[in-house]
């Protein structure tokens, strides 16, 4: 996602779970949400009171491909503890194809592109491009490991040696979590870490610093509120990140640091109204004290989207 404009800001997923961009991001976007089918097998045997010789029906098939989209909004561009847009939020949109390698490997690549809700004296008509390609394989135990990619093509966003506001920015990427079931409600921890990589003609339109990194480590749970609808449709979400930089995100004067770069929760609840429609709303919390650019010490945002899955 977009940097600050002296710094250089996840996207999510995202522990990876489905939510906008921002959100992906405050949840190391990760990387991003794989959709996991796993096929059910059936056999029928004698003794059992069935008839071995009638015909078994066949399990359903898992998907070769899923797909999801979403419109989303935030009232602020928080990217890895950096505000990215101070004074403006965003709009975006999200479109998520998703091959189903095997039922425990997928390959998803979340495209995202965003623009500011309004002009300000950081971005004047600012537009965002963000091409990630992410891997994941899911174990039994609960154990999960991905890696990624992630193009980022920034529009209109003045500041530092970018010329006429277009920069570039290409990060990989590596991801661990486990699930585990707790009460009956599944808790994900998780750990992402980040490494930028450099871009052309000297780092001419670059909007990172090459060879700085990010490490994310993340908690979640995902708590059915069955007093809302008793059919479970109906989730909190809540999840939490202390995040550190590696010369990754620059202070207020422009120099880049190092240490613990925020601590932040996300309190999300969505609401799956059909199996293909899905509205989800947030507030967020962001606390940091490294002075990171154009960031206060303590802010809170809050978002809606709107998704479909086919």
């Amino acid at each position: 996602m977009a940097r600050p404009v002296l710094a250089v800001m996840y996207r999510t997923s995202t522990s990876p779970t489905n939510l906008t961009k921002p959100t992906m991001k405050l949840m190391t976007r990760i990387a991003t949400v794989a959709l996991v089918a796993v096929a059910a097998t059936t056999s029928v045997k004698a003794g059992t009171g069935k008839d071995v010789k009638a015909p078994v029906a066949p399990a359903p098939a898992s998907p070769l491909f899923t797909f999801t989209a979403s419109e989303n909004y935030d009232s602020r561009y928080m990217f890895r503890g950096v505000d990215v847009l101070a004074g403006t939020g965003i709009l975006s949109s999200t479109f998520t194809p998703t091959w189903h390698i095997t039922s425990k490997d997928t390959l998803s690549v979340p495209i995202w592109y965003a623009t500011a809700v309004k002009q300000n004296a950081n971005a004047s008509s600012y537009r965002e491009l963000d091409i990630p390609v992410n891997y994941l394989h899911t174990f039994d135990n609960g154990i999960a490991l991905g890696a990624g990619y992630i193009f980022y093509g920034y529009f209109n966003l003045p500041g530092g040696n970018r010329p006429g506001g277009t920069g570039i920015q290409n990060e990989v990427n590596v991801t661990g979590s486990y699930t585990k079931t707790i009460c009956g409600i599944p808790v994900t921890g998780g750990i992402t870490y980040f490494y930028e990589l450099g871009t052309a003609n000297q780092y001419k339109y670059g909007s990172i610093n090459p060879g700085s990194s990010y490490l994310s480590p993340s908690l979640s749970a995902a708590i059915p509120l069955t007093f809302i609808k008793k059919d479970g449709s109906v989730t909190f979400n809540p999840n939490t990140q202390y995040n550190f930089s590696f010369r990754y995100n620059a202070n207020q004067q422009g120099n880049y640091v190092t240490g613990a770069n925020n601590w932040q929760f996300q309190l999300p609840v969505t609401w799956q109204v059909t199996k293909l429609i899905n509205v989800t709303g947030y507030w967020a919390y962001s606390y940091q004290g490294l002075g990171l650019y154009n960031t206060a010490k303590s802010l809170g945002w809050a978002g809606a989207s709107v998704g479909l899955t086919f």
